[in-house]
């Protein structure tokens, strides 16, 4: 007789305790649908854009145009998402609004954008809370939390307050479970493109020099920018993202990552609320004659071509900078500092005196030794 076929083997169980997600680029792609580019990153069809068929720039090479209508090829701003820790600048007037650079209200427009400090506290009790956490480390943060199943789904939202957004005060708690702080010190935080700041693979920084966008990439800004621009010591945030080679025009912001994230679980948790995709849940975003988040840019080499073209978007600074940080306008969201603190529960820190050290106990003296016994005769 025939030999019986041995059983294919069951696969193993995922651990316990563990939540496996998809790859975060595949996250990004169904919350942000993406229209459909030639070899040169052109886009082959423009369609009708509503809130329901809305499609978004794979060909990402520019930051300039963020916040603004998806034609024209940017993609909403950290503020836009609500990111609660993004300590943004306001809108005044100053150079490098909605930026996490904080400018004098009277800065001149020359003022260089290293000389507009981020927030950065020492207590999270401070007035301004965490300050500026940069977004890769609330993804990586919520990420890990999701893995290892920190906290429940319920725990992690509620519609009522939060739409489709994590709780502020819960993604604070994950940020600090795996960031904590030494009270009294700033939380030096990992760049995104090493493991401890989640190894975050859409980052593609320009370490090798603007001649070479080829792999393996060396660290540095995600910004390619010329020798003069860099020179200059102005914002680097101005220039485009990778434009050349392999990866050409494959840099995604982490904010827009961290947010689609929280819309994938969102959409799970509560999928009679919150819709698979961040356009379906923020239908504000393209209604006519909304205030936009996005921030002024110099003169840009580019300008003269069409603004939703690749052409447009491959502009570097014109030097010298020549830069107008516009008038104050009401915009919004801009999630302020002073206000995400108020989203928060930092626990209170309490002074308990050391406890005095017992004294040593004195060592038992040793027993005598016995005599021997005397030997017999």
């Amino acid at each position: 007789p025939e030999p019986e076929p041995e059983p294919e083997p069951e696969p193993e169980p995922e651990p316990a305790g563990e939540t496996a997600l998809p790859e975060i680029n595949d996250i990004m792609n169904m919350v942000f649908p993406m229209w459909e580019v030639d070899e040169d990153g052109n886009r082959v069809e423009v369609k009708e854009c509503t809130v329901e068929s809305c499609e978004w720039n794979p060909y990402y090479i520019t930051k300039r145009y963020d916040g603004l209508h998806p034609d024209f090829g940017g993609h909403p701003t950290d503020n836009d998402v609500k990111y609660a820790f993004y300590g943004s600048s306001p809108f005044e007037g100053q150079p490098y609004p909605g930026t996490p650079h904080h400018c004098p209200l009277d800065a001149p427009d020359d003022i260089k954008a290293k000389d507009c400090p981020k927030i950065v506290t020492l207590s999270d009790s401070d007035p301004q809370g965490p300050g500026h956490v940069p977004p890769p480390i609330a993804l990586a943060s919520l990420t890990w939390a999701v893995e290892e199943e920190l906290f429940t789904m319920e725990e992690m939202f509620d519609f009522e307050v939060n739409e489709c957004r994590v709780i502020p005060n819960v993604l604070f708690q994950m940020i600090r479970n795996y960031y904590p702080r030494t009270e009294g010190e700033p939380v030096e935080y990992p760049p995104p493109i090493v493991p401890e700041g989640g190894d975050f693979q859409y980052e593609f920084p320009s370490g090798n020099g603007l001649e070479n966008q080829d792999p393996p990439y060396a660290p540095g800004s995600p910004h390619w920018c010329t020798e003069e621009m860099i020179e200059s010591g102005h914002w680097d945030g101005v220039c485009p993202y990778i434009f050349e080679g392999e990866n050409a025009g494959k840099y995604r912001h982490p904010h827009i990552a961290f947010a689609s994230l929280e819309v994938y679980l969102a959409n799970m948790h509560m999928p009679e609320d919150c819709h698979p995709t961040w356009l379906e849940n923020n239908p504000w975003f393209i209604e006519e004659g909304r205030v936009t988040t996005d921030t002024p840019f110099p003169v840009m080499s580019n300008d003269d071509k069409d603004a939703k073209s690749v052409e447009n978007w491959l502009g570097q600074p014109v030097l010298p900078w020549v830069y107008d940080s516009g008038d104050a306008k009401d915009a919004s969201p801009v999630m302020l500092a002073e206000d995400s603190a108020k989203l928060i529960d930092v626990p209170e820190l309490i002074d308990v005196e050391p406890e005095l050290e017992p004294e040593p106990k004195p060592e038992p003296e040793p027993e005598p030794e016995p005599e021997p016994e005397p030997e017999p005769e």
